[in-house]
């Protein structure tokens, strides 16, 4: 039996997984990011600002959040990263790179390898943060199994509700679902056997981390062929809400990217 077709997709399917922050079209790179678990695209929306005129920055627009949240969010990696490739193929100028904090870390991995699969376009550097790598993934994700009120404390714990969340409950009530169901999207991950990647990839861990620590991080220097930096920042799992990840320096690929562990955020 033939094979039928592949449709593309169409213009309102990719826009709505991506968005630019403040267009620079003479920017020598572009940089997509990739939330963690229950997070938007503003989590990094400031992070133009920060990087200047030299970097576009791209968010993620995942469904049930932001502009999304009237969408069901999706539970399996099989049903987030398909679209993202598309939508990033479809709108993204090169040369670009992909960042991702926990769970975006793995939906970067497997982003960047599909479109590797699929002959490209191709990310310069894949940069991780506060993620296990991809084979030691599923015993994170554990958490989405608790009840309501387990998974706020699990959730207080970490840092990952505002105070201005806890004091609605009817927000609340809106925000775990996704959250839950993008714990599930790492707690049933089983990453496809295949070669390292081609391109570098560059990992931050925190210091204080309580879900995956330094050691841990490091296991993504398996997942490449072309280059592994670690970079130890301070503070806990979701750090990046205080200070962000040396951006500057992981996308130079200076000569700290050389190197296989550095300490501190700044040098």
């Amino acid at each position: 039996m033939a094979t039928p077709p592949v449709t593309p997709p169409t213009t309102a399917d990719v826009t709505a997984w991506l968005s630019c922050v403040a267009p620079r079209p003479a920017a020598r790179l572009r940089l997509v990011c990739l939330p963690y678990a229950g997070a938007g695209g503003g989590a990094y929306r400031p992070w133009a600002a920060l990087l200047g005129d030299d970097v576009e920055v791209w968010t993620a627009q995942l469904p049930g959040r932001e502009r999304r949240l009237a969408e069901e969010p999706l539970h399996t990696m099989d049903d987030l990263v398909p679209p993202l490739v598309d939508a990033i193929a479809a709108r993204v100028p090169t040369p670009f790179a992909i960042f991702g904090h926990s769970m975006g870390g793995l939906i970067g991995y497997e982003v960047t390898a599909r479109l590797i699969a699929r002959g490209g376009p191709t990310p310069q550097r894949l940069v991780v943060s506060a993620a296990r790598p991809p084979r030691d993934a599923a015993p994170l994700g554990t958490a989405h199994r608790l009840d309501d009120a387990a998974l706020t404390r699990w959730l207080v714990d970490l840092g990952g509700i505002p105070d201005e969340v806890l004091a609605d409950p009817g927000l609340l009530e809106l925000i775990l679902p996704t959250v839950r169901a993008d714990l599930n999207v790492v707690a049933s991950y089983r990453p496809a056997t295949a070669p390292p990647l081609p391109l570098p990839v560059d990992a931050v861990a925190a210091a204080d981390d309580p879900l995956v620590g330094p050691d841990e991080v490091a296991g993504w220097a398996a997942c490449t062929a072309a280059g592994f930096s670690l970079t130890v920042v301070p503070g806990g799992h979701l750090y990046l809400h205080d200070t962000p990840p040396p951006l500057s320096r992981l996308l130079d690929g200076g000569p700290a990217a050389d190197r296989a562990y550095v300490e501190g955020a700044t040098r």
